[in-house]
């Protein structure tokens, strides 16, 4: 039995104590801290009242607007009703989940995280947020065109496909955000807190 227990603490002497794995791991739990912060503060600021009533419908308003513009551009016969686009072929209704919010915050949280200056964050969220809302316009019209010409096809895109795309040009916005920077810029500036 005793010489269980020594094997055991020899074990136990030779792995690195807690300590010392977080302090070299730290950069890392302050990243994950930093962007669930983050995070949770879009799901916070969500749930408030006022934005539910007041700053995601008229927010849901101007994509529909845009969006109508650009099929009209195009040559579609549309109108905006509330946050419905019409047109004799189709109608589609923009609702909260369908607006690129939580892709773009969850883009910032991860450019927020990430050790850089703030200039270079905020250009960095700057770009990507206009990419992932361009794209959020792009994905609006091409519902439009499936749900006229392929309307088979409409709620797989939708549903399944486009959320894909989301998450995939969020993440490759960041890496390339991260991939891009000057070898000084990381070690110069410290972590969002």
């Amino acid at each position: 039995m005793a010489s269980h227990r020594k094997s055991a603490n020899s074990r136990a002497t030779n792995q690195p104590p807690a300590s010392s794995w977080f302090s070299h791991n730290r950069a890392v739990f302050r990243f994950g801290l930093t962007f669930s912060a983050v995070t949770l503060l879009y799901y916070v600021v969500a749930l408030l009242p006022w934005v539910d009533r007041e700053l995601f419908p008229a927010y849901l308003r101007a994509n529909a607007y845009i969006s109508s513009a650009i099929l009209n551009f195009l040559g579609q016969s549309c109108h905006v009703v509330d946050t419905t686009i019409r047109s004799p072929q189709f109608a589609i209704t923009i609702k909260r989940g369908c607006d690129a919010l939580e892709p773009s915050w969850l883009f910032c949280a991860a450019v927020l995280a990430y050790p850089a200056t703030w200039s270079r964050r905020l250009l960095g969220m700057s770009i990507g947020v206009t990419v992932i809302l361009a794209l959020n316009l792009v994905r609006i019209v091409s519902l439009y065109f499936l749900g006229i010409h392929l309307p088979r096809f409409f709620e797989t895109m939708h549903l399944e496909i486009w959320p894909v795309i989301f998450i995939l040009v969020a993440l490759l916005l960041w890496i390339r955000w991260i991939t891009t920077g000057r070898p000084n810029d990381t070690a110069s500036s410290n972590v969002a807190a």
